[in-house]
């Protein structure tokens, strides 16, 4: 389930917010600001608690929750943990065999990239 969302993140900010598109002014140049996160399409793969997400992150940031872990099921935030093994223990426990979003609290979220490389042979 954690590979779901993962996956998804990196679909997200590879897709819509492609290094061409960066500031590379910004602090790290690999990372987007909590007011430029991206929505996802309904339908998709853990829409309705990345969009969640997106909504409550800066109200989150303003508590005081930096660097904490929240746990999302569709519409609802289920809880704040201080480390991501105590979000992702509650979420397996209450929703074995389904969808949860675990998403550290941050002002910058990091951009993953995806990808492969092929070696060269000699």
């Amino acid at each position: 389930m954690f590979e779901i969302g993962r996956n998804l993140l990196e679909r997200l900010f590879l897709n819509r917010l492609g290094e061409r598109d960066l500031n590379l002014h910004t602090p790290n140049p690999h990372t987007v600001h909590y007011t430029e996160l991206p929505s996802v399409p309904p339908g998709e793969p853990l829409a309705l608690e990345w969009n969640l997400y997106r909504r409550l992150v800066g109200t989150l940031l303003n508590a005081g929750h930096q660097g904490r872990w929240v746990l999302l099921k569709d519409e609802e935030l289920l809880g704040i943990f201080d480390t991501q093994a105590e979000a992702l223990a509650t979420g397996y426990q209450r929703f074995l065999r389904q969808p949860f979003l675990v998403h550290q609290i941050q002002e910058r979220d990091r951009l993953l990239r995806a990808g492969w490389q092929r070696l060269c042979p000699h």
